[in-house]
C-alpha cells in the first residue's frame, strides 16, 4: 500500500512541477509601445523566468534522487510533500509579480518563499535520508550528492538576499539570474546518482564520493591526462607503462591513497562518467 502510495506521490509531483513550468512560460508578460514589442523588458522577462525555471528544475531533480532512496513513504512524508508542492505552486504568480515590477518588496518576497520552500524540502530529504542511512559519513556523502558543495543550495543565501533585495532590488535580481543558471548547470555536471553510490564499497564511497568537487575535477583532469598519454602510446608497451606510472605516482601522493584505491576510485570515476553520458 505505502509502496503504491510512493509511486503516486511521484506522479502527482511530476505532474504538478510540469504544470508549473508551463504557466510560468504562458504567463511571460508581453510589453506593447506604438505597436512594437518592447524587447528590453522582454529580455527581463525572461531572465527573471530563467531564475524560477532554474529552481524548479534543481528541486525536480533533488526530489526524483531523494525519493528515489525511498521504497515507501509514511503519512508524515506525504503530507510534508504536499505542503512543498503548495509553496512551489506559488512560484509562478511571484515571478509574474517580479516581472510586472521588480521592486523591493517583490523581490524580498521572492526570496522569502524560495526560502520556505527550500527549507521545507530540506526537512523532508532529512526524514528520507536518516530513515536509511545512520552513520554520519555516509549521510555526509550523501547530502554532498543531492545538494553539492554549492553555496547557493543553502538556505543561507536567501536569508542574506532577503534584506539586500530591500535596498538594491536589481542587484539581487542579477544575482538569481547567475547563480541560478550556474547551480542548474553545475547539477548536469557534477551530480552522481544513488545507486552508483551502492556499487562501491564502503571506503570507496567515502573516498571518492567524499570528496570536495574541486578535488574531483583534479582526479578527472589526471585520468583525462593519462588516457591521453596512454592512446598516443597505444601501440608502444613501454609508453603505456610510463603513461600509467606517472598517473599513479602522481594521484597517490596528491590524494595520499594506495595503489587499491586509485584502481578503485579509476573504475569509479569511469562509471560514473559513463553513467552521466547515456
Amino acid at each position: 500500500m505505502q509502496k503504491k502510495l510512493k509511486e503516486r506521490l511521484d506522479v502527482f509531483s511530476d505532474a504538478v512541477i510540469a504544470i508549473l513550468i508551463t504557466v510560468m512560460v504562458l504567463e511571460l508578460p508581453i510589453t506593447m509601445r506604438h505597436g512594437a514589442v518592447v524587447y528590453l523588458q522582454l529580455f527581463k522577462s525572461i531572465g527573471i523566468y530563467s531564475v524560477s525555471f532554474c529552481f524548479i528544475a534543481n528541486l525536480w531533480y533533488q526530489h526524483a534522487v531523494t525519493f528515489n532512496e525511498a521504497e515507501q513513504v509514511p503519512n508524515a512524508i506525504v503530507i510534508l510533500d504536499l505542503i512543498f508542492l503548495f509553496f512551489l505552486s506559488l512560484i509562478p504568480t511571484f515571478t509574474r509579480l517580479m516581472t510586472s515590477a521588480t521592486t523591493n518588496y517583490n523581490v524580498m518576497l521572492y526570496s522569502g518563499l524560495c526560502l520556505i520552500i527550500s527549507l521545507i524540502f530540506r526537512m523532508m530529504t532529512r526524514t528520507i535520508i536518516r530513515d536509511k542511512y545512520t552513520e554520519k559519513s555516509d549521510l555526509r556523502v550523501i547530502y554532498n550528492i543531492i545538494y553539492g558543495a554549492n553555496f547557493w543550495d543553502s538556505g543561507i543565501l536567501y536569508l542574506i538576499l532577503i534584506p539586500v533585495g530591500y535596498f538594491w532590488p536589481h542587484v539581487v535580481l542579477v544575482l538569481l539570474i547567475a547563480l541560478s543558471v550556474q547551480s542548474f548547470m553545475k547539477h548536469g555536471q557534477e551530480h552522481t546518482d544513488f545507486s552508483e553510490l551502492e556499487k562501491m564499497a564502503t571506503t570507496e564511497k567515502r573516498g571518492f564520493a567524499g570528496l570536495s568537487t574541486d578535488d574531483q575535477r583534479a582526479f578527472y583532469r589526471l585520468v583525462h591526462e593519462y588516457f591521453r598519454q596512454a592512446r598516443w602510446g597505444r601501440h608502444d608497451q613501454q609508453k603505456q607503462t610510463e603513461a600509467w606510472n606517472h598517473f599513479a605516482e602522481t594521484a597517490k601522493t596528491q590524494f595520499n591513497i594506495s595503489d587499491e584505491t586509485l584502481r578503485n576510485w579509476l573504475r569509479s570515476s569511469q562509471d560514473i562518467r559513463r553513467q552521466r553520458l547515456n
